[in-house]
């Protein structure tokens, strides 16, 4: 595994920002899923097909998780084609959606990792932000971004303007393979 190093005052900056734009004059973050073993990041989610999300190319069709610590990514749903496989990511904390938190959905609530490790493809999934499952049935959306990105820039594309040509902003479906039913 290749160790992926940022300098150390660029990702306490990056951080501070994240923490201070999400404190301003509101109540601390705090993950819907704090209760839960691993946030409910544990496990094998599929792109739900019903979705317009379904036809963005930026969708993994699969994503298996491990110990919210381990990620793979797949261009099937079967999981055969892997894009990236045992990423490696630490758990950078909550951060409210910024166009619905709090005012629209309290719980809207986006979980942030960032790459440690992995295969040179890994690093097209440097930053990840997911909506950890939740709902009924249980779903959960995820975005990410290469090493040019940041958790800000994922967080932004919530305040993006409507386009469905573009399927932004962007939100896909990932459901809890096999538990969730619409991933059939």
């Amino acid at each position: 595994m290749t160790p992926f190093r940022r300098p150390l005052v660029a990702v306490v900056v990056s951080l501070g920002l994240l923490a201070a734009q999400n404190t301003l004059g509101r109540d601390r973050v705090v993950s819907p899923n704090a209760g839960l073993p691993y946030l409910g990041v544990n496990g094998t989610f599929t792109l739900d097909q019903q979705e317009l999300a379904a036809r963005d190319p930026r969708n993994p069709k699969r994503v298996v998780f491990e110990k919210m610590e381990r990620f793979s990514f797949f261009d099937d749903l079967q999981g055969r084609q892997p894009i990236a496989k045992d990423c490696v990511y630490a758990h950078r904390g909550p951060a409210g959606d910024p166009y619905y938190y709090p005012d629209r959905a309290k719980t809207s609530i986006w979980e942030l990792f960032e790459l440690q490790a992995g295969e040179p493809a890994c690093r097209r999934f440097s930053y990840v932000a997911l909506r950890a499952p939740h709902g009924n049935p249980v779903h959960m959306h995820l975005r990410y971004g290469d090493e040019r990105s940041s958790f800000q820039a994922l967080l932004a594309m919530s305040n993006g303007p409507e386009d469905k040509a573009k399927l932004d902003p962007w939100w896909n479906v990932y459901c809890a393979e096999g538990l969730s039913g619409c991933d059939k």
